[in-house]
């Protein structure tokens, strides 16, 4: 092995990272370390030497088994291999098949087998939308504003953010407004978001910040640390992290205008 600041390299070129585990230790006190790492170690090695989870799939079993999935841009090596889309900057959709104790993505020719991407992303969307409430929370921000949350121990949850503003409609009744909604994915356990009608959305805005920030670097699964805004057509990135851990906003042209718009400004 080949030790990297964040990932081991075996002698086969197989990558191994640390973040999950990283996650897991410290929810632990130390003398658990081991025992976790030595779990990890053999789920890991478990899931690369067991047989070929696509062989023999046909595209009904297919259909029930995959889930549309968000992954940060760098989750794989190279994203080539894997039919992909962006879904917003730094934040990847692909289609994963789940399995009793892991998840495999389908690269290019193990997709064409059972359907290709359009046919099979449509049941993967709708298995997510099958997905069970686990829990929804709204959290108060400091200033006034509110936010929503919906947690679960589900690899799919925080996935559910393609099922905006649906997802929030649903949960909590919350339909959307001309202005649009904040978005964050921290991790794959957490979907976070924010319809906005007021001005409420500045204190909401800061607060789902912070909590962003903190879902995606004390969990396993990390997907992104930023918060985003729907314009109407698509997603922008509103938060910025610097090198020393500080966050800011960043607002576009359109953003600030529903800024003044909503509080009264020039």
């Amino acid at each position: 092995m080949v030790i990297q600041p964040d990932h081991d390299v075996d002698d086969a070129g197989r990558q191994f990272g640390f973040w999950n585990l990283a996650a897991q230790c410290a929810d632990e006190r130390r003398p658990a370390w081991r025992g976790l790492i030595r779990e990890h170690v053999q789920r890991v090695l478990a899931s690369m030497d067991a047989p070929d989870s696509f062989e023999g799939l046909d595209r009904d079993e297919a259909a029930r088994r995959t889930y549309a999935r968000l992954y940060p841009h760098d989750a794989l090596p190279s994203l080539d291999a894997y039919p992909h889309r962006e879904f917003v900057p730094g934040i990847v959709e692909m289609l994963a098949l789940d399995l009793p104790q892991t998840v495999a993505v389908f690269d290019h020719e193990k997709l064409a087998k059972v359907g290709g991407w359009e046919a099979l992303r449509a049941h993967g969307v709708a298995n997510l939308r099958a997905l069970p409430v686990e829990s929804i929370q709204t959290l108060d921000a400091p200033g006034g504003g509110k936010f929503t949350a919906l947690l679960g121990d589900s690899v799919y949850t925080g996935s559910r953010a393609l099922l905006l503003p649906g997802l929030a409609a649903q949960l909590t009744g919350e339909d959307a407004s001309n202005f649009g909604w904040l978005m964050s994915v921290p991790n794959r356990h957490q979907v976070v978001w924010h319809v906005i009608r007021d001005d409420s959305i500045i204190s909401a805005l800061n607060g789902m910040a912070h909590f962003t920030v903190l879902g995606f670097s004390d969990a396993p699964g990390p997907v992104s640390p930023h918060v985003y805004w729907w314009n109407g057509a698509d997603y922008e990135q509103l938060t910025r992290i610097d090198d020393t851990g500080a966050i800011s906003i960043h607002a576009g042209p359109a953003f600030t205008g529903v800024l003044n718009t909503l509080t009264g400004g020039d």
